[in-house]
């Protein structure tokens, strides 16, 4: 049997660290299963054309991303056991902070695409698929969100307004509960985020426990490398003041940069 792990975010609900747990211990990962990262989905367009339809969500579009996938796929080697892990939040479509009208709306559409995709890519073989969503506390969340848009975008609302303006937002477990009623066949699972970082692995935890290696390849498994530590408040708020300012685009991004690697190094230094 073919096992098959979806992992489509959320956003901003660790899935740096669990994509570095992945990408860390490929290894031993590649054997049983053939793993899919970030740099792979947005290099190749897939991520894009996942974004796109979460915006406009035409049959077009949606289309497109089941074509890509599909033919994605296609290239990949599966040998004659070998599964699947994919990890990638953007599959679950666009930011929703970039993203407000439509939200995670699209996201089981395009949970159904990927696996109607899969199931074309193995037809006529047994397969187990699994969707995993990683989920975060609803005030942390927005507060990642807003750190997050502070640095890569020109936000310029304090947090209060922030938080005003994503009210219309449903609940994170909501989509969970969508995807799971829009495909009965499919173990849908979550996690939140703060009860996984109370494990070994982190947000790395439930790969491990998917990935169900003998004890002795168990034992190898590394933690994740890299995670993305939230800013201090007064970087915060040094990044507010740099986006209200007339800076022109490059240099609010140059100064931007330097201030998030200046207080990165310091927050390593820390550590």
């Amino acid at each position: 049997m073919r096992r098959i792990l979806l992992h489509l975010g959320l956003h901003k609900t660790g899935t740096t660290a669990a994509q570095s747990f992945l990408f860390e211990n490929r290894e031993l990962i590649w054997p049983h299963f053939a793993l899919v990262l970030p740099y792979r989905t947005r290099n190749s367009g897939l991520s894009r054309a996942a974004t796109n339809h979460s915006v406009y969500r035409l049959a077009g579009t949606l289309s497109e991303f089941e074509r890509e996938i599909s033919a994605f796929l296609d290239t990949l080697d599966f040998g004659e056991k070998r599964g699947l892990i994919v990890s990638e939040e953007n599959f679950a479509g666009l930011r929703p902070s970039r993203n407000l009208e439509q939200g995670y709306a699209a996201t089981p559409e395009l949970a159904a695409s990927l696996v109607n995709a899969v199931r074309h890519r193995f037809a006529g073989q047994e397969v187990e698929i699994t969707i995993y969503l990683s989920l975060r506390e609803r005030g942390n969340w927005l507060r990642s969100l807003w750190a997050h848009d502070l640095q890569r975008m020109r936000q310029v609302q304090d947090f209060e307004t922030y938080c005003e303006s994503m009210e219309t937002l449903a609940p994170l477990q909501a989509t969970v509960d969508r995807i799971s009623e829009a495909l009965p066949n499919v173990t849908v699972l979550s996690e939140w985020l703060e009860d996984l970082q109370k494990q070994r692995f982190g947000p790395g935890a439930p790969f491990a426990d998917f990935l169900d290696l003998h004890q002795e390849k168990a034992n190898l498994l590394a933690p994740p490398a890299h995670s993305n530590p939230g800013l201090p408040e007064d970087i915060l708020a040094e990044l507010l003041d740099l986006n209200r300012s007339r800076l022109d685009e490059a240099a609010l991004v140059a100064q931007k940069k330097a201030i998030v690697e200046r207080a990165q190094k310091a927050l390593i230094g820390t550590i």
